[in-house]
């Protein structure tokens, strides 16, 4: 499936991505509601240094995988926009936070030895939305029991977990039939992790928030005058929230 920025796919077919609702929810929320989605942030800068290592990291034989070589990957990434971060002391404390972050993630007891997939961009269609699903897998880890998917970010409020656990039920359902998915978020900053078993939502729940979001965010994409005025953020929150 192939899909543009603002989600609508080619010909009649209309296919959303998770970065693309990401990055709308974060518009919703922050101060930069005004700013030019494409314009990355200091989150998704650190992001991109963080994914490389990562990534770079499970394609290492286990006995190659050490702090310097993490550290050396994630230096080849890591952005010299020192503006976006506001400042020389939080830059530089973002780079060193998020490096020994990552190093305790990745070497901890329960850590992932060999993902099953690895920052795997997947599509599904999905007949009771009328919509496409593209997500991004970042590490999946899979037994005859169930599958766990494993997400690492920079902010976890609670509307971005809520988005991320709504689009993983349907998107597994879809993608991997009726198997039991549990979903690990580490935030890259604190290091703060959240388990989410998806048995807690049905599927007709998470297929009825992705209908709202589907609705707000096409429209929110097509309609500049409420785009400005916030309008559309308001009825999502007020909806999710109810």
């Amino acid at each position: 499936m192939e899909h543009s920025e603002n989600g609508i796919g080619v010909g009649t077919l209309q296919v959303i991505a998770d970065f693309q609702l990401e990055r709308w929810l974060h518009t919703l929320t922050h101060e930069d509601r005004g700013t030019d989605s494409q314009d990355l942030n200091w989150q998704q800068l650190t992001q991109f240094a963080a994914y490389h290592a990562i990534n770079a990291w499970y394609t290492l034989p286990p006995a190659a995988r050490t702090h310097q070589v993490l550290k050396s990957e994630f230096e080849k990434k890591w952005t010299n926009k020192v503006q976006k971060f506001g400042s020389d002391t939080f830059y530089g404390e973002v780079r060193h936070r998020v490096l020994d972050q990552l190093y305790h993630i990745l070497t901890k007891k329960s850590r992932i030895e060999w993902p099953l997939l690895l920052f795997e961009s997947m599509d599904v269609w999905v007949d009771e939305l009328d919509l496409g699903l593209s997500m991004i897998v970042q590490a999946m880890e899979s037994s005859e029991e169930s599958i766990v998917i494993h997400k690492f970010v920079m902010e976890d409020s609670a509307a971005s977990l809520a988005l991320f656990a709504h689009m993983s039920v349907v998107f597994c359902n879809k993608a991997f039939g009726g198997k039991p998915v549990q979903l690990q978020v580490v935030n890259l900053m604190s290091g703060k992790q959240h388990r989410i078993e998806t048995n807690q939502f049905t599927m007709e729940q998470s297929l009825d928030y992705l209908r709202l979001v589907k609705d707000v965010y096409l429209e929110s994409r097509s309609c500049t005058c409420c785009r400005e005025d916030g309008l559309h953020g308001n009825k999502f929150d007020v909806a999710i929230y109810q």
